[in-house]
């Protein structure tokens, strides 16, 4: 026993003893394991609550998926259906171009045909104030042929106005007096009490000479002829013409007055007829 007691003795005098620094590092050692415990259970928890997740993820994929599909084919049939819409106003578009380009065509047409005219009527015209005149009156100059048409007008000679105003008009177009000669030749008409004829020649005045000073008065004029005829309707519209084209003249205010007594006067069949 006691050379048991012996050698145990020995043993433990072999063994070295732990030095005092040595227990801190064992409990640090202990605490270090006890925190991987623990962040070993807090991931653990985690993990479970991210499976969680992915399963309810997983679930709803059928739905996304499902909602994906909806979504692409909605957006298929917008895009054919603006595609559709696009090309639909692409061919408007090049109709409305081609109507556009044939309207102007037409027009045009129109105005060189209107020149056509106005040359036959200018060529008209002057034959016809050949045949009035007796061709006599051929040398005459614009001051003569005025001054011979306004002293027939004052001898209510107006056939022979007419003839002699013709022949100034046709003759001498651009002469600065060939506006007054269309205007007397209307009131030569009205004086007359040819309120038709006269109603035609004052429309010319201000058609055929739109810049003259004396185109507010045909215009003026020509609505005091439908009055004359009944035509209410026809009168109005050369007062507002006046108006709406010459709203300086000295006559607007005039012809505003009268359209508003016509307007109130319209359904008074006696005065007017349409």
């Amino acid at each position: 026993m006691r050379r048991r007691d012996h050698a145990t003795q020995a043993a433990s005098a072999a063994r070295p003893a732990l030095s005092p620094p040595a227990l801190p590092l064992l409990a640090l050692s202990f605490l270090a394991l006890s925190a991987s415990g623990c962040f070993w259970f807090t991931t653990k928890h985690e993990g479970a609550t991210l499976r969680t997740d992915v399963d309810k993820i997983q679930a709803s994929l059928p739905r996304l998926q499902h909602v994906l599909d909806e979504a692409t084919r909605l957006l298929a049939r917008n895009s054919a259906d603006l595609g559709a819409e696009v090309s639909t106003l692409s061919e408007d578009q090049k109709k409305l171009a081609g109507l556009v380009a044939e309207a102007q065509r037409y027009a045009e047409e129109v105005r060189d045909e209107s020149k056509r005219q106005e040359q036959r009527i200018a060529a008209l015209e002057a034959r016809l104030a050949e045949l009035e005149g007796k061709t006599e009156l051929s040398n005459k100059t614009p001051p003569q042929l005025w001054d011979e048409g306004m002293a027939a007008m004052q001898a209510r000679e107006y056939e022979q106005a007419r003839s002699l105003f013709r022949t100034l008009i046709a003759k001498y177009p651009k002469d600065e007096k060939a506006d007054d000669a269309q205007l007397q030749r209307a009131e030569s008409f009205f004086r007359e009490r040819k309120f038709q004829e006269s109603l035609g020649e004052f429309q010319r005045v201000f058609e055929k000479y739109p810049t003259s000073t004396v185109a507010d008065d045909a215009a003026f004029r020509a609505g005091e002829a439908a009055e004359q005829l009944h035509w209410c309707t026809d009168a109005r519209a050369y007062y507002g013409l006046l108006v709406k084209k010459w709203p300086r003249s000295d006559l607007a205010k005039k012809a505003k007055a009268k359209d508003m007594e016509l307007r109130k006067a319209f359904g008074d069949k006696k005065r007017c007829q349409t």
